[in-house]
Order: C-alpha cells, then structure tokens, then sequence
C-alpha cells in the first residue's frame, strides 16, 4: 500500500456503521462526517475523529484538504441528494477517490424486498409536490412518515392540509420547532424515535384517522416493510415517493479489500 491512506465517511445512517466498522477493521484512519449529534452518537463505540454539523462545499474542501483525506466513502442517506452531489464535485475538484455505498434493498413489484405481504394500494410518485397531487385525489386523513423537512411541501400543495394530515417525526427541538410553524393543531404531529415496529406504525395510523400512508422508499433499514405491514393490516392506501436514482454504486464492502492488501 502506497503511502497514507485517510478515509471520510460520510455518514448518520446505519450503512455507515458497517462502514465505520469495515475500515476500523482494516486498521484504516477514518474521520466520520455527520450533520446531527444523533447521527454522530452512532460511532461512540468506535476509534474514529468526527466531523459534526451540516458542512457546504466549501466547508468540506477546507476541511478534506485540512485533514489530507484521500478517499471518501458515502453512506449519507439515500435522498439526501444534496450532501452527496456537494460531496462527489469536492472529491473531483480534489482529486480524491470516491465511492458511493447505500441500501438496495428497494420496492420490487409492489412489494417490499424485504418482506413478502400482500400489499394495499401503492402510488409510487417521484417527490413531495407529485404526492399532493396523489392526496388531492383522495379523500380522507393523511399519515405523513416522510420527515420533517418536506412537510412544508404538503402544508403548501395538499388541500385542507390543516384537518386532513397528521406527521410523526424525530423527537428533537429542530423538529418540534418546525412542526410548531407549520401545524396549527399540536394534536396533528408526534415527535418520537425509532425504531417503529408495526404495532408502532398501527397505533400512529389509528390515532390520525389515516386513509393514506406517504412514506419513502427507505428499505428494511429505514423501516419500510413495518409501514407497509401497518398499512395493510389497517387498509391503508400507500404513497410511496421512489428513491433518487444513483449509478456505480458500491454494493460490497468487501471491494475495497484490493485497497489494504
């Protein structure tokens, strides 16, 4: 192995903690990038430097030169679309090494890989704003597990969003503080933590009244199949917005042997 070896994750999901574990492995130098302390909280456990906060692109140039990465490995969550386009023109500016590691295991055929249940209705819609126009079709209450970020999108385009739609969401003060400006009823959101096993997800769909579930394509790991489960024992229809399409994706860890060998 030629010269030093210093590899960032980027990271805040589980797939980076198979990451994480895979380096430390390898004996490798490995700083994780996570934008929230929950996410950083994920490598306690491991001899790893952390980087905590959300960086733009010039911050993550400052602070790769500073830190003389030369390969970066991202396992940001699959719809965080921007961290990973800001990530991947840093590396090429750079000239470092970059790889792509996230789930697979997506919706095939109206069923989750995961899981083999008959399944209810599925819109499957490309984003928040296709998703409004899917429930302005609709009728009845509307179970939003989509996160915080994109609920403004519903408020805006959903007709009678305010009596219709309910959202469950991470339980921290950033989340609280938006759900605050964007209901007028508390009674519309919960702020709790996964996991949410299907009883989890029932009991949400029972207390909303829900007609409609609006969920992304996350995979085993972000608890799809459990939504999915909870929407048919409960005769839900389900909108599910695809995941962002992404090419030369890393699906084995094990590829990057040839670099400690």
């Amino acid at each position: 192995m030629a010269g030093i070896m210093r590899w960032l994750i980027i990271g805040g999901t589980t797939e980076s903690v198979d990451a994480v574990k895979y380096l430390v492995s390898k004996r490798a130098d490995v700083t994780v990038s996570a934008a929230t302390d929950m996410g950083a909280a994920l490598y306690g456990d491991f001899p790893v430097k952390l980087w905590v906060g959300y960086l733009n692109q010039d911050q993550f140039t400052r602070k790769m030169q500073t830190a003389e990465i030369t390969h970066v490995l991202d396992a940001s969550h699959p719809y965080a679309v921007e961290v990973t386009q800001t990530v991947q023109r840093v590396c090429h500016e750079l000239g470092l090494a970059y790889f792509r590691y996230t789930r697979r295991d997506r919706m095939k055929n109206g069923k989750a890989a995961a899981e083999g249940n008959p399944m209810p209705e599925i819109h499957s819609v490309a984003g928040g704003r296709e998703a409004a126009r899917v429930l302005n079709e609709l009728t009845g209450n509307v179970a939003l597990l989509t996160g915080v970020k994109t609920l403004d999108i519903y408020r805006n385009y959903v007709k009678n969003f305010q009596e219709r739609c309910y959202a469950r969401v991470l339980d921290n003060e950033a989340s609280k503080a938006r759900c605050r400006e964007i209901f007028e009823d508390e009674n519309h959101w919960q702020a709790q933590m996964p996991p949410f096993d299907i009883e989890a997800n029932r009991r949400f769909l029972k207390m909303s009244g829900a007609k409609a579930l609006v969920t992304k394509d996350s995979g085993a790991a972000g608890g799809l199949p459990e939504k999915l489960e909870a929407a048919r024992l409960e005769g839900v229809s389900v909108i599910l917005i695809r995941r962002p399409e992404e090419k030369d994706i890393l699906e084995n860890l094990d590829r990057l042997d040839v670099y400690f060998t």
